[in-house]
């Protein structure tokens, strides 16, 4: 008789590798850097550089000269660079959640193409324009003017890629039979955003409410966007916190099927 043992094969749950304590640590990091980050940017455009609040578009000549050679602003555009690839590591907070959605990959696509073009324009064209006014002295008043006019049209003036980047991500809320996020946040977020539109006058208006630091266009718009960026990531902690395992992307490397996501009910 052979001494040949038969051992079972083993069963996919024991082939599986370890699985970690913290399986959804990369969605808590990419949540974590957001806070992160606009504190950062906050810091460089309010007491670093002073673009915020912004300035009046009919300041005089001599008051645009003195801002735009600023050694501050230096300063305030390195710290921007460094810190500048968190913002699409920010963006993937909400990428990560439309794609649990049951809506259309679409909606995915706006919401990152949105994001990629209203951050080049809203953030590096006024970073480029302040920190190029202030890198070299000698440039002409008018120069400087051109470029002090230039970086508040970009920061102010490039809000049209972002609402339709937020309407794309209220209107998946909306659709969404999984229940990701509550149906609230989804209208709140259209709601939010069509206000953005206000933008649009500061290339007509240099003075008054529509100015690029009127008080509709920028102040009522920023209470707006703050109150809303506060409760969305909210909602999103919640999200993440409720999500269960079973249906991450990296559930199959632990011998798990994949489950479809339980939908709450409608006062969710």
């Amino acid at each position: 008789m052979s001494d040949t043992v038969i051992t079972a094969p083993e069963s996919p749950a024991e082939s599986a590798p370890p699985r970690p304590r913290n399986r959804k640590r990369d969605q808590w990091i990419a949540f974590w850097i957001v806070p992160i980050f606009f504190n950062i940017f906050g810091i460089v455009f309010v007491p670093l550089s002073w673009m915020m609040p912004p300035r009046p578009p009919n300041s005089p000549v001599p008051a645009v000269v003195e801002f735009m050679q600023s050694h501050t602003l230096l300063i305030a555009c390195a710290i921007l660079t460094l810190c500048f690839g968190l913002a699409p590591v920010g963006n993937a907070v909400y990428l990560i959640q439309i794609k649990r959605m049951s809506v259309s990959p679409v909606f995915r696509y706006s919401v990152m193409i949105g994001s990629m073009t209203g951050t080049i324009v809203g953030m590096l064209f006024p970073l480029f324009c302040f920190g190029l006014g202030a890198f070299r002295s000698g440039y002409e008043p008018s120069t400087l003017a051109m470029l002090y006019d230039f970086g508040y049209l970009a920061f102010i003036g490039s809000l049209g890629c972002f609402c339709v980047m937020w309407m794309a991500f209220g209107l998946a809320i909306i659709l969404d039979n999984n229940n990701v996020l509550p149906k609230w946040l989804g209208y709140y977020t259209v709601w939010q955003y069509v206000t953005e539109l206000m933008a649009a006058p500061v290339w007509i208006s240099k003075s008054g409410p529509f100015a690029w630091n009127g008080l509709m266009t920028f102040w009522f718009a920023m209470v707006l966007y703050v109150s809303w960026q506060i409760i969305v990531y909210v909602c999103i902690y919640r999200a993440i916190k409720n999500q269960r395992d079973d249906t991450l992307e990296t559930a199959w490397l632990y011998g798990e099927v994949v489950a479809a996501e339980p939908r709450p009910k409608a006062d969710a």
